[in-house]
């Protein structure tokens, strides 16, 4: 399947839509040390950023919300027994915590230096990586995680295919890699919220149409999954 992307514009602001698989993508995007580097990713408690805290992170990963399930315990049921495990954009480092708790060696990349220190102590054991992917992994080993995880950070990548091949490149086979992003289903049912359109570091807000073909030529199975509405799930297995 070779999809080109073929754009219009659309009813949300600096973002332009696909005539031919419907996904989003962004012309108002910011470089990442921007947002990552010089400025605070992570609201420090001043309400200036409009995010959580860090702290408020931990929380929200461990809460149960409407659905009953709490976002760590539904990523985690989908992770399969292993080794070695990678997180990509690590913060706040509950999932390295559970990936320990497995058994795995976990390692992380977190492109905010200025998070490590928090990391290193919510996930005592875990390898933290400063940078970002899939630079950072160039000289790691083919096949060296039995699982790959990224948590709302694939719709943060302008170059989709160049983290996908990375991720498969990193795979042991049978390697699972879960990720969570907003994706709007086939179904109409996963659409997601307007406060995901944030072009100055939403790049992509992909498709069930495009994603699914796209990801069947790479891994051997391709699954969707929920969380809550944009909080989709994508387990792919080498």
């Amino acid at each position: 399947m070779t999809h080109i992307h073929t754009f219009e514009p659309c009813d949300f602001k600096d973002y332009e839509k696909c005539t031919g698989c419907g996904s989003y993508h962004s012309i108002a995007q910011v470089e990442p040390k921007i947002i990552y580097e010089d400025n605070d990713y992570w609201d420090t408690g001043d309400g200036k950023t409009g995010r959580s805290t860090i702290e408020q992170q931990v929380s929200n990963f461990n809460c149960i919300d409407d659905c009953g399930i709490s976002k760590a315990d539904r990523i985690m049921q989908f992770v399969p027994d292993g080794k070695t495990a990678l997180e990509i954009g690590c913060s706040p480092a509950v999932l390295l915590q559970r990936l320990i708790e497995k058994g795995y060696d976990a390692y992380g990349i977190e492109p905010a230096e200025k998070y490590i220190e928090f990391i290193c102590n919510q996930a005592k054991g875990a390898k933290i990586i400063h940078g970002y992917f899939p630079e950072v992994t160039k000289d790691c080993l083919d096949k060296s995680f039995d699982c790959v995880l990224g948590i709302d950070v694939f719709e943060h990548f302008e170059n989709y295919s160049d983290f996908i091949n990375e991720t498969y490149r990193l795979l042991s086979d049978g390697g699972v890699a879960i990720f969570m992003s907003p994706i709007i289903l086939d179904d109409g049912d996963g659409f997601v919220r307007k406060r995901d359109f944030e072009p100055s570091q939403h790049c992509w807000i992909h498709s069930e149409k495009f994603l699914k073909p796209y990801l069947q030529e790479i891994f051997t199975e391709v699954k969707f999954a929920n969380w809550i509405n944009g909080h989709q799930l994508l387990i792919l297995t080498k």
